[in-house]
């Protein structure tokens, strides 16, 4: 191959990298990297963690390629592996805290910024998450109330429980996201 791989189209890159080229895999590092890094450090606010998130991306996309659909969008693959490694640093590290109260902050002073809807965006997902992590049966209760609106008479009718057990499930997960999200889990769960 000639070395003006910065002439090669995403999906050349791609193809080539399937193929075990690692100049293709620098080629595709070179282009990216500094997008992938502005919006970890855009995120995170730490350039070291912000610079591992990326180096990591990269790491996986090199051993994750071969199996990748050749359709795939190189920038699209790596901008969302960025955002859920991000996203799982956040919970990990309970970076998530001092990210929520940059939440309160902006929604209590009504900024309506882009970067607001993009952490509210994300927060929904945080959300989201811990909901799938709950017990079964806690989490379809919570569902069917979150989903379908229903009253806890019609949740236990559906589920065959009693009104109690609904009761009980929904306040245990009802306290279970309170404690990882507090004030800011009835902006986005209005029923509670």
């Amino acid at each position: 191959m000639p070395s003006a791989y910065n002439q090669h189209s995403d999906e050349q890159l791609l193809a080539l990298i399937k193929s075990g080229d690692r100049k293709a895999c620098s080629e595709v590092y070179e282009r990216y990297w500094p997008l992938l890094y502005r919006h970890a450090i855009k995120m995170l606010r730490n350039g070291d963690e912000s610079e591992d998130v990326v180096q990591d991306v990269f790491v996986n996309f090199w051993k994750k390629a071969p199996d990748l659909e050749d359709s795939t969008s190189v920038g699209a693959y790596l901008y969302t592996a960025t955002r859920n490694r991000i996203l799982n640093l956040f919970t990990r590290n309970n970076v998530h805290i001092n990210y929520l109260n940059d939440l309160g902050d902006f929604m209590k002073d009504g900024y309506e910024v882009t970067d607001h809807l993009v952490r509210e965006k994300i927060l929904a997902g945080l959300i989201e998450a811990e909901i799938q992590k709950l017990p079964t049966r806690m989490r379809e209760v919570f569902e069917l109330k979150r989903k379908q609106n229903l009253s806890y008479k019609e949740i236990a009718e559906k589920m065959d429980i009693s009104e109690l057990t609904v009761k009980t499930q929904m306040n245990k997960a009802i306290t279970i996201l309170r404690s990882k999200f507090g004030d800011h889990l009835s902006v986005f769960l209005p029923f509670l």
